[in-house]
């Protein structure tokens, strides 16, 4: 009875240890570098300018583990959702969250894309974003 008795104890921490959850290798790709902005497209023209509706993202991205992280002059958070394939930004300085859909994460790369309601008419067509980084 003791050895059946400690054999379950031992059995039970095994399975509790082997199911803790681990960090995805998404949330490692994109955890660990610092990423670079390569190319930050507005409706497929070059948005980084003065007058650039994506200017205040071109510089490093970091995304912390603990779901903070700076994007360019950026400051705060950001979120998978429950599948890893779209990625939410979330800033004071951001009139709303942006939600963009990752169309390729690995160590070395980074691309989102998404619409978001245009800052100087938000009734009119959305813009379509394309961000483009690589790691540092």
């Amino acid at each position: 009875m003791k050895n059946l008795v400690s054999f379950l104890i031992v059995t039970g921490c095994l399975f509790i240890t082997s199911c803790k959850d681990k960090e995805s290798d998404r949330f490692r790709f994109l955890t660990d570098a610092v990423w670079v902005a390569e190319s930050l497209l507005a409706n497929g023209v070059d948005a980084t300018g003065p007058d650039g509706i994506l200017k205040n993202f071109v510089g490093d991205a970091k995304f912390n583990t603990d779901g903070t992280g700076t994007f360019g002059t950026y400051t705060g958070t950001w979120m998978f959702d429950a599948n890893e394939t779209k990625l939410t930004i979330t800033s004071a300085s951001l009139p709303i969250p942006i939600t963009l859909n990752i169309t390729e994460l690995t160590s070395t790369s980074l691309k989102v894309q998404g619409s978001i309601p245009d800052p100087q008419n938000l009734t009119g067509p959305l813009i379509n974003i394309e961000m483009t980084f690589k790691a540092k």
